[in-house]
């Protein structure tokens, strides 16, 4: 795409929430606004903890906050075989993953994820 001011060649870019063609040399765009894919996804995902081997207090507090419970609650959570703890749309799932996975606690989420 050429720039209506200075007849440059523009460049495509995506920038935060915004999506467009940026002039490199003037400074002129046409910009719209960007969401990207995994916060239009309107799927509710529901996410289970599976096979904890060792179950300690960070896992504890972590699942208490994640589900909403009682630590007495997550503890007996932790010691089950697959228990979900979280029903939510695809960013929070997301966020939660990269915390289980620091924490070394398996998961399965239902339908399939696939960012």
């Amino acid at each position: 795409m050429v720039c209506e001011k200075c007849k440059e060649e523009m460049n495509w870019s995506i920038e935060g929430a915004t999506q467009g063609w940026r002039c490199p040399v003037c400074g002129w765009n046409i910009i719209t606004t960007y969401i990207d894919e995994i916060s239009a996804d309107e799927t509710e995902y529901s996410l289970y903890i599976r096979n904890v081997q060792e179950i300690d207090k960070d896992k504890i507090k972590f699942v208490a906050k994640t589900a909403n419970v009682s630590f007495i609650i997550a503890r007996q959570m932790l010691q089950e075989k697959e228990v979900c703890i979280l029903r939510a749309k695809a960013p929070k799932i997301k966020m939660t993953i990269a915390k289980l996975q620091e924490l070394s606690i398996g998961f399965n989420i239902s339908p399939m994820f696939k960012y």
